[in-house]
């Protein structure tokens, strides 16, 4: 084996090794999601349902000594940040309506297509 092959395949090696621990990530996200899901179902709540609620300072502190109370890390500052946004205007609300029956008219075919699409653009991204 030539030096360039040795260190091809030990580039190749790394790459492997990269793409391996990437889906090891993913995985472990994408169980964590379901999790989350899962115990917001238990609650009767959605993750749009909780990302649209605004606390008040008062309910923030409140959620973070009851938080602290059950030996967890408080929320930080930049999540109640955030959540003082305004809320969605008419339009935002129509136009997500609008995406969503787009979404929903979709066929099979129509969303592979649009990944393998997606997936191509990627393509020159990926580790």
């Amino acid at each position: 084996m030539s030096d360039m092959d040795k260190e091809t395949e030990a580039y190749l090696a790394r790459i492997r090794k990269t793409v391996e621990e990437s889906k090891n990530l993913v995985a472990q996200a994408e169980l964590r999601m379901a999790e989350t899901d899962r115990l917001l179902e238990s609650q009767g709540l959605t993750r749009e349902q909780v990302m649209a609620m605004r606390f008040t300072e008062a309910q923030f502190e409140a959620a973070n000594e009851e938080l602290k109370r059950r030996g967890m890390d408080p929320l930080e500052k930049w999540w109640m940040d955030g959540a003082q946004d305004e809320s969605p205007t008419v339009e935002d609300q129509i136009a997500d309506r609008r995406l969503s029956s787009v979404e929903s008219q979709d066929t099979a075919d129509e969303v592979a297509y649009r990944q393998s699409k997606f997936g191509m653009m990627m393509k020159p991204f990926h580790i």
